[in-house]
């Protein structure tokens, strides 16, 4: 039996990550270089003093899988005193940063970009890197995390209290807060992140209905209750992960790094399945894709039948098959 299509037969997973999954390391050396010229060019707009610009995303990350890369790039404005007053003025600046960066593009040599279009909150665009293009989105946002008055006002609880009585507001938070989703990834240890990439790599083949998010959060999740270890195999691992998944409707996940869950559950009245974006408390990652009410029955189902084929799968899978990462 095949474990993942594309997988060879007698294949070790380890042999298939390098072969199939993994990015390859010229091309995210390359990535690397064209993103760089990008930020440097964002920092040279002189129309906004630019804070800092966060890399976000797959790429930011480093959960990209092979042919499905993206990168956010989350810029810190000092322009604005909040982020309601950003949102007053964002149709402005996304024209204005798109109007700039197809002018400073076409003075950059060796540099290829391409507008696709905007959504209220960011710009998106094509990069070419060698022979391949990836996804961009620009998302201009405000400091919405740090603390003055030594530590005592401020910060990301402030910022929860403001979503609290501005609902209005929370979609724009939210993009301000994606830092703390990048900050909350992207340290994870090297064999976290190959399970998410496998399980990606299985949600994309397999067109599962789930967000990439959502399934670094739930691999991150089963990791840290299993107390964090570092010398799990891909089998032992993506056993439990693959577990949740195929009771997806019972899926309770939370986490508790910047904010008291119970709080929230209780506030917004929540119903399994969810799972709560560890940087924002009304952000249900579970209900990421934007199913109507008609097909949410059908498309979830399949996320739990889905996930019970790669459970018998697993289950036939030798245990030498399912070597530790290094």
């Amino acid at each position: 039996m095949t474990f993942f299509s594309g997988m060879l037969p007698g294949e070790t997973l380890e042999k298939f990550l390098d072969r199939e999954v993994r990015p390859d390391t010229k091309f995210l050396s390359d990535c690397s270089q064209v993103i760089d010229t990008v930020v440097r060019l964002i920092h040279r707009n002189s129309k906004y003093k630019v804070n800092q610009v966060i890399k976000g995303g797959s790429l930011g990350k480093g959960t990209a899988v092979r042919d499905h890369s993206d990168i956010d790039l989350l810029v810190v404005l000092n322009n604005f005193r909040d982020v309601e007053h950003l949102a007053e003025n964002m149709e402005e600046v996304l024209y204005n940063f798109r109007e700039y960066l197809e002018s400073a593009v076409g003075k950059t040599k060796n540099i290829e970009i391409s507008m696709k279009g905007q959504t209220p909150f960011t710009l998106q665009f094509d990069l070419c890197c060698g022979n391949e293009w990836f996804d961009v989105d620009l998302l201009p946002i405000v400091d919405v995390w740090s603390t003055w008055l030594l530590g005592l006002a401020g910060g990301v609880r402030s910022t929860y209290s403001t979503m609290e009585s501005k609902p209005h507001l929370r979609k724009y938070y939210a993009k301000s807060l994606a830092k703390l989703q990048v900050e909350f990834v992207k340290p994870m240890p090297a064999r976290v992140k190959d399970l998410i990439r496998l399980l990606k790599y299985w949600k994309y083949t397999e067109q599962v209905d789930l967000t990439s998010y959502c399934i670094e959060l739930m691999v991150i999740y089963v990791w840290r209750e299993d107390g964090k270890q570092n010398n799990f195999t891909m089998k032992q691992m993506m056993t439990k992960v693959v577990g949740l998944l195929a009771s997806f409707d019972d899926v309770r996940i939370s986490f508790n790094d910047h904010f008291t869950p119970s709080y929230y559950i209780k506030q917004l009245k929540k119903q399994p399945p969810f799972v709560m974006d560890p940087a924002n408390p009304y952000h249900d990652v579970a209900s990421d894709p934007k199913w109507s009410f008609s097909t949410w029955c059908r498309d979830f189902h399949r996320i739990e039948s889905e996930g019970r084929q790669l459970q018998r799968k697993l289950q036939e899978l030798p245990e030498e098959s399912s070597c530790v990462i290094s």
